[in-house]
């Protein structure tokens, strides 16, 4: 179906009259963010267990206007998941040494909220938490600001933004199954896989949003006001 649907889209004026490469799709869908009212920053947490029964051990976030962020993040709590935890080791987030090494969780989300707030100024946009399947870190990042004494100070709007709802009309069944990344459309695939790095994977997968956000474009859905008018 997913085949289907891309030889079917019809090419906007961005593109011309030729097939767009995965590079210029990445590059439309960069413009497409950047030009949308608010700030979509693309996000990404690795952790040793759930949120409130593990540690956050890194955070790793990147801006459509180029920006970075990444820390790794000393364990807080004696919680964790056996099966988690020995993922973060596998992935090079020892328990051990992050205890020796990694900066205390407050400090982390102290300069983490002044990278937000600073794109916000910057931007004039409010940012907006981006994932692919944003309740894992989102429930991590706002228990993090919990612990540190900052809720009040989440910089991040109510509701993140869910890249692997964004996925579903791409299916073109609502196929729930086929937001997995091996089903999206190989033309917006990026090289290489996730690392399980978290800056590395937030890159990664800011390009996968790039890539949805410019074949959403060639689906060419109506506009919500032409619907509205045909109503009335």
């Amino acid at each position: 179906m997913i085949k289907e649907r891309e030889n079917e889209m019809k090419l906007s004026p961005a593109f011309g009259d030729t097939p767009p490469s995965r590079e210029e799709l990445f590059e439309r869908g960069r413009e497409i963010v950047l030009a949308a009212p608010q700030l979509y920053v693309d996000l990404d947490v690795e952790a040793d267990g759930i949120a409130g029964y593990g540690n956050m051990t890194a955070l790793g976030a990147q801006s459509p206007t180029g920006e970075s962020f990444y820390s790794e993040i000393r364990p807080y709590s004696e919680l964790y998941m056996p099966e988690k935890r020995k993922f973060c080791e596998e992935h090079g987030l020892e328990h051990d040494r992050l205890l020796r090494e990694a900066p205390e969780l407050t400090v982390v989300i102290r300069q983490f909220c002044a990278w937000v707030k600073s794109l916000e100024e910057s931007t004039g946009k409010k940012p907006v938490l981006t994932a692919f399947g944003p309740d894992f870190d989102a429930s991590h990042l706002k228990l993090s600001f919990a612990i540190a004494g900052m809720y009040d100070e989440y910089p991040f709007a109510l509701l993140p933004f869910d890249l692997k709802s964004l996925a579903l009309p791409l299916g073109g069944d609502w196929d729930w199954k086929k937001t997995a990344k091996s089903n999206l459309p190989k033309v917006i695939i990026p090289d290489g896989d996730f690392s399980h790095n978290a800056l590395e994977d937030s890159q990664y997968q800011q390009k996968l949003h790039f890539g949805m956000a410019a074949l959403m474009e060639q689906l060419d859905y109506p506009k919500l006001m032409d619907l509205y008018e045909e109503v009335a």
